[in-house]
């Protein structure tokens, strides 16, 4: 008894001695130490959140987080735990008389303020962690998409160039011939070779397209990256010196240590090699090889080329082949001999060049009389049998681009040319394009948003069709123009090869660092300057013609937009600035009265100037991404009658119902945009928004909104304080969504989806939902997986991370477009799917078309995962799978007969080597392709 006493008096004296000490204080600042700590650790979730999304970049160029990174990771990853466990104390401190105690009171004063020390140390720690990235070891060789014009009798020309890579007196080798006959996809075909047999002797084979405008630099830092450097912005690996001597001496370092395979397409002129960095003088001698492609046999003599490859032009035979492939039509198929052989004289005018003869022959694919044949040898007439030069070639490409029928068409391809050569132009970012020129409208009102993007698709479609537009990376998501359809287009733009005098100055991707012709503005109608350097503006240009300028992709380079910069572009109706620096607006903006599309997207703009309520006829407004945006004044928005879309998604503005702000500081005097103005905005069919602190009051009121919950198609929400069905009753009337993420919602306990639900969805992002399990419903019945054949039919992208709850994901085999999948951080998964839970019997899954589109696996910190899927999967389209902390998966999805599509596999070495397999020749199969990191 006496001991307890002691030991109880010494306990009171103690926290009485604590209470004296300092903590009364602790008592006093509980609430509001809670509520700083609320909006630190908020702030802290979105400093990781960035960092995350940039490692995510960084793994795209094969750049990985540095062990000071991943512990800070995990550090954050424990103060939000520790944060959640005191945020439930708190809440339930008046839950019972021990919880409402002066001594409870002062515990959870004294975790508060230690809580709020770690995280402010975290957020001050972090913006030391430099370098944050360093560069994984890079393959042998990359491969090269190849276009979808085929290669037509290129055996002979393929076997002259492999003699030459084996033949040690040639060193250089110059493939040339003319524009449009195949040179680059017969370097790719070679480059490829070396994917498919191994490197050959050669330590790195390097791709590096160099294209009209030589840019040494752009040459250095293509060759740089395949030496693992990282590019200048790019990543957080060791670029290259700035000084252009110390960046020659770095490459011949690097370089001279290497037996390697340069490939070089499409030189204009010569390339100084030693200015590069390129070891090649006549003492060095180490099997390396450099093979280029050039349209000019002086540029092989130039370059000291002792191998020298003519690329013939298609013999007759070989060219009424191709050319009846391209117009469909069989050699039995000709029903009238006399216009077979008017169609023959058209195919000869073509003067068997390949990208002449594919143009031609879609563009004639629909002619069957006589008269149209006859009119097409009239409009050739002036082309020789023989063609001599390039302007012979853009007349045959420009024939084939005025038999397109569709005016609006013609309009869209020579649009397409704003975008720099052999670039993957983004479908959607080129159809906004089109849409906010007008291009797409069919009377004289602007169409509904989403009718002229349909039309748009209609668009690539033709001109697909007509084999002036190919597919770029990604099939569906880019395209790509041929560079020598590039050039008739430019030509043609260039007021030479039209009568129009359609003017465009297009400089883009040339690293500039100034404008270059600014005089030239003034009779300019379209102007490109995207992925340059630019840093300062003209100050007060004339471009009274001018209806597109695209600035975006300048980076932090141009940081500021001079005043009377926009006075006298009183046509401008596309106005690109994303990715730039530039954090104001100047008023003048209000002076671009006609004014359709503009984006301020990824750029530091903290306030959008209340002119913009100028902007009358401005349908597009995109502001995504705006990470410092504080401000969006209420009249600046709300008065744009003709404003269709509206994207503020990821954007450090929040909106409330009838607040909006950022940081949790809202303004509820009606200053700001909220909700409650766009419900009221008539033409609004588009809305991308950012809610934090989701409550049921913010729930219901979009609810009761008609409007708003038909048009937002992005959503972002933070912190959800809502009950899972009711999120999920939320989620089901957002019928047009296509991009969610809910993040950081440690009090969601499930997350309930219906399986006819959010058929449009894209994109879906889980992160930081460590209490939330996926339920699923059919109809109003809870089911224990979907029922039905397919659900999110059109998800691309699904990316889950640190969701502790979840056990596996096995009804992600139910979506027919995924193309991304990354799953980060999910402790307790052990199998991504499940077989037992599987509902279809008797699946064969080798031979089943699970995943068909499914290009990329992303595993990360999965620290139980034992298995992906328990047999092969056929992964049809798989190009790249990474393995990271998961010490447990010892087995792949992988059989002799599945991943057919495979190019790299990511992970430990460690790890690789433990892997089981089937059988021997299914590991055999799949090691060319690992890369260890």
């Amino acid at each position: 008894m006496q001991n307890f006493l002691q030991s109880s008096t010494g306990e009171a004296v103690s926290w009485v001695w604590n209470l004296a000490a300092g903590g009364i204080a602790s008592l006093i600042l509980l609430d509001s130490r809670a509520e700083e700590l609320d909006r630190e650790m908020t702030d802290l979730i979105l400093v990781r959140a960035d960092l995350e999304e940039e490692i995510k970049q960084g793994e795209l160029e094969d750049m990985g987080p540095t062990r000071q990174v991943q512990a800070w990771l995990r550090k954050v990853q424990e103060i939000e735990s520790r944060a959640a466990v005191f945020r439930v104390s708190f809440q339930q401190r008046g839950a019972s008389p021990e919880g409402s105690s002066w001594r409870s009171s002062y515990k959870l004063g004294c975790e508060a303020g230690e809580c709020l020390k770690e995280v402010q140390r975290l957020k001050t720690e972090k913006n030391n962690l430099l370098p944050r990235l360093i560069r994984a070891p890079l393959p042998a060789v990359v491969p090269q998409p190849v276009s979808s014009a085929s290669i037509v009798d290129a055996e002979k020309t393929l076997s002259e160039i492999r003699s030459l890579l084996e033949d040690n007196e040639a060193p250089v080798i110059g493939i040339y011939g003319l524009g449009g006959i195949g040179k680059t996809t017969l370097l790719k075909a070679i480059n490829n070779e070396f994917l498919q047999r191994g490197s050959g002797g050669f330590d790195l084979v390097i791709w590096v397209t160099v294209s009209k405008e030589l840019d040494v630099r752009k040459v250095q830092e293509d060759i740089a990256v395949r030496l693992s450097y990282s590019r200048p912005g790019k990543g957080q690996g060791q670029t290259l010196p700035e000084h252009p001597t110390d960046r020659v001496n770095t490459l011949l370092s690097a370089l001279s240590k290497r037996n390697f395979l340069l490939l070089l397409d499409d030189l204009w002129e010569k390339l100084d090699l030693e200015a590069v960095g390129v070891p090649f003088s006549s003492s060095f001698r180490n099997g390396s090889k450099i093979v280029f492609t050039t349209r000019s046999l002086k540029v092989c003599i130039d370059m000291d080329a002792q191998g020298k490859v003519k690329v013939p032009l298609l013999n007759s035979e070989s060219s009424w082949t191709l050319f009846r492939q391209k117009m469909g039509k069989g050699e039995d198929q000709w029903n009238d001999l006399s216009i077979r052989s008017l169609a023959e004289a058209v195919c000869q005018k073509c003067g068997g060049l390949p990208i002449t003869l594919i143009t031609v022959g879609r563009a004639m694919a629909d002619a069957t009389t006589h008269g149209e044949w006859k009119e097409a040898l009239m409009a050739l007439k002036g082309i020789p049998v023989e063609l001599g030069d390039m302007k012979e070639v853009l007349i045959l490409l420009k024939f084939s681009f005025d038999r397109l029928k569709d005016t609006s068409a013609k309009e869209c391809l020579l649009y397409c040319a704003l975008f720099q050569e052999d670039h993957n132009i983004l479908i959607s970012e080129l159809i906004d394009y089109w849409v906010g020129e007008g291009l797409l409208d069919t009377g004289r009102h602007p169409d509904p948003i989403e009718r002229a993007r349909n039309r748009g698709l209609v668009v690539i479609k033709n001109l697909k069709a007509a084999c002036l537009l190919e597919d770029g990376e990604v099939k569906g998501r880019h395209v790509k123009l041929h560079d020598t359809v590039r050039e008739m287009a430019l030509w043609i733009n260039s007021g030479e090869g039209d009568e129009r005098g359609n003017v465009f100055l297009v400089n883009s991707g040339e690293k500039l660092r100034h404008v270059p012709t600014p005089e030239r503005w003034t009779e300019a109608r379209r102007i490109s300057l995207m992925r340059n350097e630019i840093r300062l503006l003209p100050e007060e240009p004339r471009c009274p013609n001018l209806q597109t300028l695209l600035l975006n992709h300048n980076g932090r380079h141009l940081e500021e937009i001079p005043g009377g910069f926009f006075q006298f572009m009183q046509s401008l109706r596309v106005l690109d600035l994303s990715w730039t620096g530039i954090r104001v607006l100047p008023p003048e903006i209000g002076s671009l009265v006609e004014l359709r599309y503009l984006n301020l997207s990824w750029t530091p703009l903290e306030s959008l100037p209340m002119e913009v309520n100028n902007l009358t006829k401005l349908r597009q407004l995109r502001l995504e991404y705006t990470n410092l945006l504080k401000s969006i004044p209420r009249e600046a928005v709300s008065s744009l009658e003709r404003l269709q879309s509206l994207n503020i998604f990821r954007s450090k503005f929040r909106a409330g119902w009838e607040g909006g702000g950022s940081d949790g500081v809202v303004d509820h005097e009606g200053r700001q945009l909220c909700l409650k103005d766009l419900d009221g905005m008539g033409q609004l069919t588009e809305l991308g928004i950012f809610i934090t602190w989701m409550t049921h009051e913010d729930m219901q009121a979009v609810l009761n909104s008609q409007r708003l919950s038909a048009s937002v198609r992005f959503l972002h929400l933070y912190v959800v304080r809502i009950r899972s069905l009711e999120l999920s009753a939320f989620l089901e009337i957002m019928k047009g969504l296509r991009r969610l993420g809910i993040w950081s919602s440690t009090d969601l306990e499930e997350l309930v989806f219906n399986t006819n639900q959010l058929s449009e969805l894209e994109e879906l992002v889980l992160l930081s939902l460590p209490r939330a399990t996926i339920s699923w419903k059919d109809g109003n019945v809870f089911v224990r997986g979907p029922t039905t054949a397919a659900i999110f039919k059109n998800l691309r992208e699904l990316s889950i991370t640190k969701c502790e709850a979840l056990e596996d994901i096995t009804w992600i085999r139910q979506l027919p477009c995924i193309e991304t999948l990354s799953l980060f951080g999910c402790s307790r998964i052990e199998e991504v799917i499940v077989v037992e839970e599987v509902t279809v019997d008797n699946v064969d899954y080798e031979n089943d078309s699970f995943f068909p589109k499914l290009r990329w696996i992303w595993l990360k910190d999965l620290p139980n995962l034992r298995s992906i899927c328990r047999h092969p999967l056929l992964l049809s389209s798989l190009e790249e799978i990474e393995v990271v902390n998961c010490p447990d998966l010892k087995k792949l999805p992988f059989g002799f007969s599945t991943a057919k599509n495979i190019q790299r596999i990511f992970g430990k070495q460690e790890w690789w080597n433990g892997l089981e397999w089937e059988h021997e020749d299914v590991r055999s199969k799949f090691t060319p392709y690992f890369q260890p990191m």
